[in-house]
């Protein structure tokens, strides 16, 4: 197509074959341009453009090469290409080509009028489509289509080596690309000889701009400006587009949008406030802004932005200078576009500001540079706007005579009132009218100008170009805020510019450098300039006045009073005042009239009146910056005392210019001032000028000192306030009805404001009207490319085409491999299953890691799988010695210093210490009920259940929709992303207006809506904290995430990934079981929640109030059904309302249970470092080879701290502590420097296990601690505690549940002592036999023994009661220091920054006590053993067996029963199931103190109520029996065992709902539900003790036999194992509990009613069927064993897997014997401390 000479009969043959041209151009746009590679689409390109330009172009007058001839093919070749080619367009392309499989639309697109505007779009569409995959090829390509070089193909290329004859397709032939490319490679035509094509060239890659990328948009507007410099005649072709405008108009407002970035038009007040404060507060010339130019760091939007504006206001100011009606027109479209973007208005005056500047820079005449004079400079500033005004105002003062022709120079003249017209109705329009500038609130600049550096105004340089980008962004960023004044503020500083810039176009023409302006005429130059035009463009000297005047005022309002352009808008606006009242003169001589506000004369009046009070406050102004000026020092504002000198003297001429202004309205037009100022304000203004011209003290004074006295007379000094009237603001000098000196003043001076408001309307309605008639000519031109016929469809179709062919390409792009790869895939399945089955399991080097939850006693003994496992080599304190010894050794001396200054600004903290007052701590009443003993141990319970149903729409399972920054390199994540959480995509574009709109991506329940927001809630964990925004809902708490996350310890940003969004959480209140108050930094400001899946959340609120606001809307308009009723968060209200007390004492609950809770409720939480629960030192012996637990000398003194067990240090102590009289208040005086449970003290013991270690190594500076210092001894650690006058820690929960505390698991590099000992684990006492697990063992013993349990309560004094504080604390020696006591100081009152950082550093790191549960009373004594009776262990030998009378005898005996196969003890009760399937009821007669008791039988009742479960032929078959075997009817003893039934196949539970109200059980099996599985059927079935009734009976989910069935301690929980090798997990008999353990939404939106049962969780992981299970609900704990001996273990909240075990048989009989017969798992056990026992066999 580019050949050249042409191929012969090449347009014909296509056209020919192809039907028409349409066929021809739609077959390259399919199968060429559509082409996923940028080479083949830039040859579909360049061949689209060159056969266009062939058609349309007549010119084929060059020799023909006749190589190949197209028009050769006949016959059924040419048919069968055409059918091949149809083929091709339906099949082949993924875009235009085939946007329709329909015959119709291929018919229409082939045979249709051949409309080169319907190519052109389609090729727009194609190129949009892939708009991602342009590359060079293609830019190059897209530059052939705008511009011609007049190059072609070279002649020595043939059409035989570009075109290759393809026998496998009929008629048809193939590209050689080879040869094409190295043809077309060679880029883009030179600048030299470009020429634009035509306009739909040009208007198809405009409207692709917009969808290219960042860096192609750059390059597409640079070349455009290229094209446009290079060749005049490529800017008619593109100002001949139509829309050109609305493409640039968008990008410039794309980019300004992205330089402006995250701006919240809703406002940001916070923000705001703190950025205008920084700006108040800047005091250095040099940093005047106070913006985050973030958005500016990336040079790409900053030249986006110069070179969008730049080639907007060069087309735009090509037309101004045509001087016709199309430069109105181009200046109304530029302006009506405003309309279509949200911040249009902003974009449009940024892009007048550029058009200014260009009129500015090059004239306003076109060629103005042929007319300039060689004798003339060519420095001279704005050389072409001066030459340009110059020949204008020759040619209308001189008629046409002189410069211009007086046509030319008309429109000149008439375009320039135009632009001053549109200037003014943009200023007025956002918020800057005459009337607006009275508002002086506006007008309260701050010292130094956030924007230009400016004092006190805003600082305009001589040459006034365009608003630059960082401009831009100022302006945006330091006005955010979009309500009231605020939204003017925005466009304050572009106003500014605009006026300027006006002015200085318009100087140019009325202010002539030729000007003698020492003569009056030459202020009524302009004047005579516009009254020369008035006969061709009518009156127009009022008008253009007043918009003079209005831009006149702007800049008197808002410029530095000393800056060079103040001063130059004062004699400017002096001069206009002299038009304006000569103009006034005028009418007054020929019409008679001199009375103020005259109707001819008003506009006028109301013009001078506005000129005296802006002088006023302009003088107002001057007099502050010179106060200012004269009272600081010169560096303060200015570089040097040079440019004080300089700015000092601009002030006082910019004075004088003022006064001058003042006097000469005062002679001149008096009668205005009289009628509208008030009485007193003339009265003062005419004694000042009087004054200030009289002879008398003319001579007396200088200048300056008369200048000074001016600013000092009653009329300045006074009258500044305004009065606000509606929307209206009126100065106080305004006449308004004033009384003064019993004389009323008139209203004319308001009316004149009413009026000027009234003109402002005017002026924006009528350029509101005005931009009315371009944009409705916008839109039609929007509708008519939208709706072209032929187009609009084939846009649609091909869109949605593009989309399923590029998944269909994919799809068969592997279909040729598609069974190697599923073959692959299932290779690769089954090799990764063999090896995590393999090797998982038996994996030594697997990590672990401290859970995020605790079982319901509150026990971390359960760990979880850490995959994100460091193993902190680098971090080795040896290394890191050796290898930075230096920065290490300068770190510590920065940190002493830093510790040292923190000490001192403690001691400055006095007036912030609160005295302790024990009678402000007394315990309290309130209405909080009292709470049930079931209530009190935080678990599966549920108090309130007789709202029995469940709100089925909760879920209380927190939702991440990115990484968990908490401890992403530590815990363990799930891969799969949550099912009610939506993408981002799913929304489309986001809706600015709604601030909550994030919480709309999680799926709401049904009902749920908004109840309350707070704001900068901080999320408190382990290792973090997480600022952002709260939502509470009635059903929901979400989280958005404002700020990056904070490291606790070093207080810099967690690391996360770059790309990775903050985080959107969210918690279910379904699954919220409890609530506690909390203090963070010793304020009582948070929360901590509880879920039913022992999670925590704690919420830091901004204070005490809006916690309690929390709190309230919490509990009072939320649905948590699961919430137990609390009405206080005061720690010793709720431990008073608890019976947790006579719990412990009637040995109820454990000690270690009994001090979790204590922990708990006095503000010990393991969500903060800072707040870790505490626990005692309970043994004193760590070297004795064996343990007496009943000895009491092992013990320690439970009655004493630390600190006082050692009598030689205690003494040492006291005596530390009497020397701190007078050195310290009584309140700050302490024993101990140190405290019993610090972040140091948590992380000294919990070093070895994650995410402790990297908590450790974050607190010491990145490194292990030295080994000497570590903890690597028990008894070591214990005698340091006895000696050390600094060492008094107490012990944390894991001492006594942990025994991976003591091990290195993770072989972290701990380094070794300086006696060269490693350290790894810790070396345990010899009564520990070296086993973790045997002192974890005798540890929790001896907390449990008589000894602690008869004297814990003096260690609760010590720590939660009266001994705490106050003088029982100082007689018990247990005083610490006083930043350790909650309330002991209050940070709001510390004022010092520093100080205020050092007490909360303080309050962080050196330890905090807990809350004081108990004030003044002591706490009680736990009873003795022998006080709550005999105990059934004394009298064993007494006992004796109890045989059922129904139990022996067999068939012989119609009454037996036979076999016990499960036995059940309840209560006062034993169910006994016998093999026959009955059960019967057991009472235990027990009398106190008489041993042994007896048992009485109540009922016997049957099991199995329907004949299907009895079809025991199908029995015997699914167990895979003989058939033959003999059966007797009556031999039932039997039935239970064809059945396959045993003790695990049943269970009983009270019920969930009955259990957890605690109702009353009047006999055994009045609530009972017996529960049983087994059946050949699959059925699970529950039934009553009572009456036998069936009450459930259904599939129980398994596929086939359910094996095995356990429920938990609490009847709540049911697990059960199936023959498919699965588990199930179910509630029992309460909806609202299912609901919180799985997700609610399901049941209730798949129509899922509540019932008996629940299934929570389907539990995966073994391979072959599950013989048996064990559960433990205070462990979360299920257990499972299969018969291929495979025990896994699950969590019962969440149904993770947690892991697998695998028995290791250890003799060779018992391996053999399993080869053989396999070994598997029978029965399972479990004990509530975490141990387990396992039965194994292998039917030997």
């Amino acid at each position: 197509l580019q050949k050249n000479p042409p191929v012969p009969h090449l347009i014909e043959s296509l056209n020919e074959i192809f039907e028409n041209g349409n066929g021809a151009a739609a077959w390259m746009l399919c199968c060429i341009v559509n082409s996923n590679d940028d080479s083949i689409r830039a040859l579909g390109i360049k061949s689209l453009t060159a056969y266009l330009h062939a058609v349309m172009s007549s010119n084929q007058t060059s020799t023909p090469d006749p190589s190949i001839h197209l028009s050769s093919i006949q016959g059924t070749q040419k048919e069968g290409a055409t059918a091949k080619l149809t083929m091709t367009m339906k099949y082949v392309g993924t875009g235009l080509g085939v946007i329709s499989q329909s015959a119709n639309a291929l018919s229409n697109l082939i045979t249709g009028r051949f409309n080169i505007k319907v190519v052109y779009k389609l090729l727009w569409h194609l190129l949009k489509c892939h708009r991602e995959e342009l590359g060079d090829a293609s830019t190059a390509a897209l530059m052939y289509l705008l511009v011609d070089d007049g190059s072609s193909a070279s002649g020595s290329l043939k059409l035989s080596d570009v075109l290759v004859q393809k026998n496998s397709f009929v008629g048809g032939f193939s590209l050689n690309t080879e040869c094409l490319t190295s043809q077309y490679s060679n880029g883009p035509p030179t600048l030299a000889r470009q020429n634009i094509r035509n306009t739909h060239g040009v208007s198809t890659v405009l409207r692709l701009l917009r969808f290219l990328s960042p860096d192609k948009k750059e390059r597409w507007l640079f070349d455009f400006l290229a094209l446009i410099l290079a060749s005049p005649n490529g800017v008619n072709m593109i100002l001949a587009c139509d829309d050109w405008q609305p493409c640039l108009f968008q990008l410039v407002a794309e980019v300004i949008e992205e330089i402006n970035g995250d701006r919240d038009d809703s406002g940001n007040d916070e923000n705001a406030a703190k950025e205008e404060d920084a700006i108040v507060g800047a005091s250095n010339y040099s940093s005047p802004v106070a913006v985050d130019t973030e958005p500016l760091s990336r040079p790409s939007v900053r030249t986006r932005y110069d070179l969008s504006l730049k080639l907007y206001s060069t087309l735009l100011g090509h037309c101004v200078r045509q001087g016709d009606e199309k430069a109105f027109e181009a200046v109304e479209m530029a302006a009506s576009l405003q309309r279509v973007d949200a911040n249009g208005s902003e974009v449009f005056s940024i892009i007048l500001s550029h058009l200014l500047a260009d009129l500015i820079e090059k004239g306003t005449v076109a060629h103005v540079e042929d007319t300039y004079d060689e004798s003339e400079s060519v420095n001279v500033r704005n050389r072409a706007l001066k030459q340009s005004a110059r020949l204008v105002t020759q040619s209308i003062l001189s008629n046409g005579t002189e410069g211009l022709d007086m046509a030319s120079a008309v429109r000149q003249w008439r375009c320039l009132r135009h632009l001053t017209a549109v200037g003014v109705a943009v200023v007025t329009s956002n918020g800057f009218g005459v009337a607006e500038l009275f508002d002086y609130r506006n007008q309260d600049a701050s010292a130094v100008d956030g924007i230009t550096g400016g004092m006190y105004g805003i600082r305009l340089d001589n040459m006034v170009s365009g608003i630059n980008a960082f401009e831009a962004l100022a302006g945006a960023k330091l006005h955010s805020n979009t309500t009231g004044r605020k939204q003017r503020e925005r466009y304050r500083y572009v106003c500014v510019v605009l006026a300027s810039q006006i002015l200085t176009l318009l100087d140019a023409f009325i202010f002539p450098d030729n000007l003698d302006s020492s003569k009056a005429a030459s202020q009524l130059h302009g004047l005579a300039l516009v009254r020369s035009t008035e006969p061709r463009l009518g009156k127009s000297q009022g008008p253009l006045l007043a918009s003079l005047v209005r831009l006149s005022l702007i800049l008197l309002a808002y410029l530095e009073p000393s800056s060079v352009r103040f001063l130059q808008a004062c004699s400017r606006l002096r001069c206009f005042l002299h038009w304006t009242l000569e103009i006034i003169r005028e009418s007054v001589a020929l019409g008679g009239y001199s009375v103020a506000f005259h109707e001819l004369n008003a506009p006028l009046d109301r013009l001078v009146l506005a000129i005296v009070l802006q002088c006023h406050r302009a003088l107002s102004r001057c007099s502050v910056v010179l106060v200012e000026m004269e009272s600081s020092p010169w560096d303060k504002y200015f570089s040097d005392s040079e440019s004080r000198q300089k700015s000092h003297r601009r002030l006082f001429r910019a004075v004088l210019e003022l006064r001058e202004i003042v006097f000469a309205a005062y002679r001149g037009r008096n009668e205005v001032l009289r009628a509208a100022l008030s009485l007193q304000a003339h009265e003062a203004l005419a004694r000042g000028l009087e004054e200030m011209s009289s002879p008398k003290f003319l001579l007396k004074s200088s200048k300056e000192a008369s200048l000074r006295t001016f600013l000092k007379n009653d009329w300045m000094t006074s009258f500044h306030d305004v009065e606000a009237i509606g929307d209206m603001m009126i100065s106080e000098q305004v006449a308004n009805g004033q009384v003064y000196k019993n004389r009323t003043a008139t209203t004319i001076g308001r009316q004149a404001i009413t009026e000027l408001v009234s003109e402002n309307a005017a002026i924006v309605k009528e350029y509101s009207d005005l931009l009315g008639i371009p944009f409705n000519l916008y839109c039609e031109n929007q509708r008519r490319w939208a709706e072209t016929e032929a187009v609009r469809e084939r846009e649609f179709e091909g869109n949605e085409a593009v989309k399923k062919f590029a998944i269909k390409y994919r799809s068969d792009s592997v279909e040729g491999n598609k069974i190697l790869m599923a073959k692959f895939s299932l290779a690769m399945k089954r090799m990764l299953w063999i090896v995590r089955t393999s090797n998982d399991p038996w994996n030594p080097f697997k990590r672990w890691l401290f859970p995020s939850t605790t079982d319901t006693l509150y026990r971390r003994i359960l760990f979880a799988p850490n995959y994100y496992f460091n193993d902190h080599a680098d971090a080795c304190y040896e290394s890191t010695l050796g290898k930075e010894r230096d920065k290490i050794t300068q770190e510590e001396t920065r940190r002493k210093e830093k510790e040292r200054e923190m000490t001192e600004a403690l001691l400055r903290v006095g007036d912030a210490i609160v005295p302790y007052d024990e009678s402000a701590l007394e315990d309290f009443e309130d209405d909080d009920p009292e709470r049930t003993d079931d209530e009190i141990l935080i678990g599966w319970k549920s108090e309130n259940d007789g709202n029995s149903e469940s709100d089925n729409d909760n879920n209380g399972e927190q939702k991440f929709n990115t990484k968990d920054t908490e401890s992403v390199t530590l815990e363990s994540k799930s891969i799969g992303s949550e099912w009610d959480q939506f993408d981002d995509t799913d929304f489309g574009e986001n809706d600015d207006s709604d601030p909550d709109a994030w919480a709309k991506k999680f799926m709401w329940s049904e009902g749920e809506h908004f109840v309350q927001s707070f704001e900068s809630v901080v999320i408190v964990s382990l290792q973090s904290t997480m600022e952002g925004k709260l939502l509470l809902t009635t059903q929901n708490v979400y989280f958005h995430q404002t700020e990056d996350a904070l490291d606790v310890f070093t207080k810099q940003p967690v690391k996360r990934d770059d790309e990775s969004p903050r985080q959107d959480l969210q918690w279910k209140l379904s699954r919220l079981t409890d609530i506690h108050g909390r203090r963070y930094m010793l304020k009582a400001q948070g929360l901590e929640l509880f879920f039913a899946d022992m999670k925590g959340l704690f919420l830091k609120f901004g204070g005490m109030k809006e916690r309690d606001a929390f709190f309230s809307k919490l509990t009072s308009n939320c649905k948590a059904p699961l919430l137990r009723p609390m009405k206080s968060l005061n720690p010793r209200t709720v431990f008073k309302k608890t019976k947790l007390t006579d719990m412990w004492r009637k040995r109820k609950i454990s000690n270690f249970q009994y001090l979790m809770m204590l922990n708990l409720m006095a503000g010990r939480t393991f969500n903060d470092v800072t707040q870790y629960p505490v626990f005692p030192w309970v043994l004193c012996d760590y070297t004795s080879e064996t343990l007496n637990l009943s000895d009491h000398r092992i013990y320690r003194d439970l009655s004493k701290p630390v600190g006082a067990l050692n009598p030689d240090r205690l003494a040492q102590l006291i005596e530390r502590y009497n020397d701190l009289d007078g050195f310290v208040s009584e309140e700050e005086k302490f024993l101990y420097g140190s405290h019993y449970s610090s972040p140091g003290v948590v992380l000294h013991y919990l070093v070895r296990q994650e995410p402790y270690t990297s908590m450790h190594i974050a607190l010491q500076s990145g490194r292990f601690d030295c080994a000497d210092r570590m903890f690597h001894d028990v008894a070591g650690c214990w005698d340091s505690c006895m000696t050390s006058t600094s060492d008094v820690k107490e012990l944390t929960p894991e001492f006594f549940t942990c025994p991976e505390m003591f091990i290195n698991t993770n072989d972290f590099p701990l380094g070794q002592t300086q006696s060269k000992i490693p350290i790894s684990n810790v070396k345990l006492p010899p009564w520990a036999k070296e086993s973790p697990h045997e002192f974890i063992r005798i540890h929790r013993l001896a907390l449990e023994s008589e000894y602690v349990s008869n004297n814990l309560h003096h260690w609760i004094d010590l720590i939660f009661g009266y001994k705490q504080r106050g003088p029982a604390a100082a007689a018990n020696h247990n005083v610490f220091h006083y930043l350790s006591y909650e309330g002991s100081v209050d940070l709001d009152k510390i004022s010092d920054e520093v100080t205020r950082q050092a007490t909360e550093s303080h309050i962080q790191n050196f330890g905090q006590t807990p809350s004081q549960l108990m004030v003044k009373d002591p706490h009680p004594p736990r009873s003795r053993v022998e006080d709550d009776g005999p105990l059934l262990e004394k009298n064993l030998q007494a006992l004796r067996c109890h045989t059922p009378a129904k139990q022996f005898g067999g068939s012989r005996n119609a009454e037996a029963n036979g076999p016990v196969i499960s036995l059940h003890a309840l209560g006062e009760y034993v169910f006994a199931i016998y093999s026959d399937l009955s059960f019967c009821s057991y009472k235990i007669h027990f009398i106190r103190g008489v041993v042994p008791f007896t048992f009485k039988a109540e009922k016997t009742r049957h099991i199995i109520s329907r004949k299907g479960s009895r079809s025991l032929s199908a029995v015997w078959h699914a167990l895979n029996v003989e058939d033959d075997i003999p059966f007797e009817a009556d031999s039932t003893s039997k039935e239970a065992v064809s059945l396959g039934l045993g003790n695990s196949s049943f269970a009983i539970s009270l019920g969930g709902s009955a259990k957890l109200s605690g109702s009353a059980v009047n006999s055994a099996d009045s609530s009972y539900l017996l529960l049983s599985c087994g059946y050949f059927d699959n059925c699970l079935k529950v039934q009553t003790l009572d009456s036998s009734s069936l009450r459930y009976n259904q599939n129980g989910g398994h596929r086939g036999q359910i094996n095995c069935l356990q429920v938990g301690e609490d009847g709540t929980v049911m697990v059960t194992g199936g023959q498919d090798s699965t588990c199930r997990v179910w509630v029992i008999d309460h909806d609202s509990f299912a609901s919180s353990l799985t997700d609610g939404y399901v049941y209730s939106s798949l129509g899922f009613e509540s019932g008996l049962l629940r299934c929570c969780h389907v539990l995966l992981g073994h391979v072959s069927p599950i013989t048996c299970v064990a559960m433990s609900t205070k462990l979360d704990v299920i257990i499972s064993g299969s018969e291929d001996g495979s025990i896994c273990i699950h969590n019962i909240r969440s149904g993770k897997f947690v892991r697998s075990l695998h028995v290791d048989a250890s003799t060779k009989e018992v391996k053999h014997s399993c080869a053989i017969n396999g070994i598997s798992v029978r029965k399972l056990a479990i004990h509530v401390d975490g141990t387990f026992v396992a039965n194994f066999s292998d039917e030997s």
